[in-house]
């Protein structure tokens, strides 16, 4: 029982920062200008620096080569995702949100949520069986899966919302500086140059060092921002309330529970072994919310943006009991389960 109410404080801590965005927002302290500004250091700089702090001696370690499963399960997660999307939209008779349903089910929150419960989890003592130090690493698994979502959505979301051809898309988009670091890393961690920066008397070792105090702003930055665009409420209409149980039920319910399925099914079926971080993250992945910046990309379409404000601001609420259970479900699992 004591799991579980860590697992509720977990999620209260993701919520409380938020909660605080949310405030500053409503007091015009982070106002649109200010949020915009945040959200380029935030991209520009705290997200690569975390990536580099973390995936580099996560992906350069000598379990490497087991992380295999992270794609593996992103690319489930998201043909899943626009499977459910699709069958949401028809279930509910609103067949004309088929493709933002698809997009808002299959692009999900994939780093700054996972990040957020990440730091959380290292701070709390009731999961060290975990490994402490491997918690606070799981962030390096988080942005495997940035590696995957975050060209993904610029061409498969957009063209999901936009109703544009891929030959019209703009592939600058899929270049943001978060991807060209984690690429950059991958590159840096499978070949000795690592050891320039993480191996014992390392000569670039403060580049490193300045990347982790720069990471180290990256969830509290990411958390106030979300709870701060959260806060707006010009752009919002009223959804059907079949539609929003329909979608929640088969984003919180039955995509976690397919995808825990196939994630233990292919661990078994090629006898895998993961770190009990990798299998929790990955368990996690499969139960976030829908991703902030198809707000932006429906912006930049001008296509839908209403009706996608007010099904993120309905799903980052719904979502809150809904990880609690989950993280308790996946620590119970990998600590009971014979497939993990």
């Amino acid at each position: 029982m004591a799991i579980f109410w860590h697992s509720v404080e977990t999620v209260l801590i993701l919520f409380l920062m938020g909660a605080a965005g949310y405030w500053l927002a409503k007091r015009e302290i982070l106002d649109s200008g200010t949020r915009h500004k945040l959200s380029r250091v935030l991209v520009e700089i705290f997200l690569p620096s975390l990536i580099v702090a973390q995936l580099l001696p996560a992906a350069s370690g000598s379990d490497w080569k087991s992380l295999w499963i992270v794609p593996v399960m992103a690319f489930f997660n998201l043909a899943l995702g626009m499977v459910l999307g699709a069958l949401t939209a028809r279930t509910a008779k609103m067949k004309d949100l088929t493709s933002p349903s698809m997009a808002a089910m299959a692009f999900t929150n994939t780093g700054y949520v996972p990040i957020g419960l990440v730091v959380a989890l290292s701070l709390s003592r009731a999961f060290s069986s975990l490994g402490y130090n491997d918690i606070s690493r799981g962030t390096g698994i988080v942005a495997l899966y940035l590696v995957i979502f975050s060209p993904l959505l610029w061409l498969i979301g957009y063209n999901l919302i936009a109703f544009s051809s891929l030959r019209e898309m703009n592939l600058k988009k899929c270049l943001t500086p978060p991807l060209i670091t984690a690429f950059v890393t991958l590159v840096f961690a499978f070949t000795p140059l690592h050891k320039l920066f993480i191996s014992p008397g390392a000569p670039l070792q403060f580049i490193f060092a300045a990347a982790s105090m720069f990471g180290d702003a990256t969830a509290p930055c990411a958390l106030l921002l979300l709870g701060a665009n959260l806060a707006s409420s010009e752009d919002r209409e009223k959804i059907p309330a079949v539609f929003l149980f329909h979608f929640s039920f088969a984003k919180y319910v039955v995509a976690p529970l397919l995808s825990a399925l196939f994630f233990m099914l292919i661990t078994k079926a090629v006898s895998l072994e993961v770190t009990p971080v990798t299998a929790l993250i990955i368990l996690l992945e499969g139960a976030m919310p829908p991703g902030l910046n198809l707000i932006i990309i429906c912006q930049n379409t001008r296509k839908h943006l209403a009706f996608m404000t007010s099904l993120l601001f309905w799903n980052y609420l719904i979502a809150l009991p809904f990880l609690i259970i989950w993280l308790y479900a996946a620590y119970y699992l990998i600590n009971n389960s014979r497939f993990i």
